[in-house]
């Protein structure tokens, strides 16, 4: 599986007002399932969301569970909606090594969450 990397696709969103695409990170959840990160662009702002990936690898209801409201890395951490969704805030006009960092703690984010949800399976 080949990762995608955001930066690599910043010219075709910035030349768009709106914009959605999906990118691989390159990993997955169980060696098959891939982590994928969803890039959604309105104006200069972007969220890079895994779309709700973990929950699906993980085969659990959002509705049967609570989910934190992010997950901490150290000094960072991700969010994580009421339905298991982990997801981060960006800007186009942000550094690519801070774009990549998003995409990358979002994707560690998934995993962490995916990791999670079977424990407590």
């Amino acid at each position: 599986m080949t990762a995608v990397d955001l930066t690599d696709v910043l010219p075709e969103l910035a030349s768009a007002e709106r914009a959605e695409l999906v990118l691989d990170s390159g990993r997955t959840y169980d060696g098959h399932e891939p982590v994928r990160i969803h890039v959604k662009k309105r104006e200069r702002r972007l969220e890079l969301t895994d779309g709700g990936g973990a929950v699906v690898a993980a085969g659990v209801s959002p509705r049967a569970l609570s989910f934190p409201d992010h997950i901490d890395f150290g000094d960072r951490s991700v969010n994580v909606s009421r339905k298991g969704v982990v997801f981060l805030a960006g800007w186009t006009g942000q550094s690519e090594e801070w774009l990549r960092a998003l995409q990358e703690l979002v994707a560690e984010g998934s995993l962490a969450l995916y990791e999670a949800l079977l424990d407590a399976v």
